[in-house]
């Protein structure tokens, strides 16, 4: 498997196109979800830019995070400058999905002159709207549930004043609630089934995805992720192409709102026949706006 070494880590990466010049870096969501579902998408990108793509710190193939060891957003973002260095790539543009838009978003605020472009994979850069929004979403299917303690639950997401972790504990409580896997991963034109198919999982093991939870906890632990990052959004002062699902929950109207209001330098593609996963729903299309908004 290719490593790379970073601050004493061994970080797994995969690079797609590596003789060709533009770079751009995948940073994946969850926190804790792991490359793997980037791979088909990397493979067709490649064909004309470079495509660098892996596991964070404490996910996956990745070694593990200590119980002890700190970890938060702000070394994230200095792993992936050091990871930038230690590759040789002058300047890249990234790419995140989902938590990773967050990531991409402070990445590039603290390292400009880095950075050429942002590209915006159904973002969630304010994990309270993308909360809330979520609830909504599932309203219809708690409702019919008859579970009442699902129903308060997606009640009280809607309708608090969160401002604290307490709404991460409740979002992942909720969605522990839903035994539908396509309406929890928020997949629209595939089933869970489909969506597992397209994962590359050949060696993979349950140890191997245990170690995302310290990840998600030691992001929880550093509070960061709360943060609303479409402020930093706009000082970036970077192009920014927005991928939105049509059926995305994470990425929600008021988000995309405040980002085609107030971004200088944006672009909106809407995926009609998308849920949260855009990549693997209408991958051509996909490639063909990535491709496009990079060259």
């Amino acid at each position: 498997m290719p490593y790379i070494n970073i601050f004493d880590k061994n970080i797994y990466y995969e690079i797609y196109g590596e003789g060709n010049k533009n770079a751009l870096l995948y940073l994946h969501g969850g926190p804790g979800a792991s490359c793997l579902d980037f791979v088909n998408q990397a493979k067709m990108l490649s064909k004309k830019i470079k495509v660098i793509i892996f596991d964070q710190f404490g996910v996956l193939r990745s070694d593990a995070i200590d119980g002890n060891e700190e970890y938060s957003m702000s070394v994230q973002v200095e792993m992936i400058e050091e990871m930038r260095k230690k590759l040789l790539v002058k300047k890249w543009s990234v790419l995140g999905h989902s938590y990773g838009g967050s990531l991409a978003t402070l990445y590039a605020y603290t390292y400009p002159d880095c950075v050429n472009k942002i590209i915006l994979d159904c973002p969630s850069l304010n994990f309270i709207d993308s909360s809330k929004s979520v609830a909504y979403y599932l309203t219809d299917y708690m409702n019919k549930s008859h579970n009442s303690e699902a129903i308060e639950l997606c009640e009280k997401i809607k309708k608090a004043e969160y401002k604290d972790k307490q709404v991460i504990f409740d979002i992942l409580t909720l969605l522990d609630y839903v035994k539908d896997n396509q309406l929890r991963n928020y997949l629209h034109n595939i089933t869970f089934e489909e969506y597992s198919k397209s994962l590359q999982t050949d060696n993979i093991t349950e140890d191997m995805w245990a170690k995302g939870e310290r990840h998600l906890m030691k992001l929880i632990d550093d509070g960061k992720m709360l943060e609303n990052f479409l402020p930093i959004l706009k000082k970036a002062e970077k192009p920014v192409l927005l991928i939105n699902g049509k059926y995305d929950p994470a990425c929600g109207k008021n988000q995309i709102s405040y980002m085609l209001n107030n971004v200088n330098d944006i672009k909106q593609v809407i995926f009609e026949n998308s849920g949260h996963f855009p990549r693997i729903e209408e991958p051509e299309k996909y490639s063909k706006y990535i491709l496009e908004f990079l060259e």
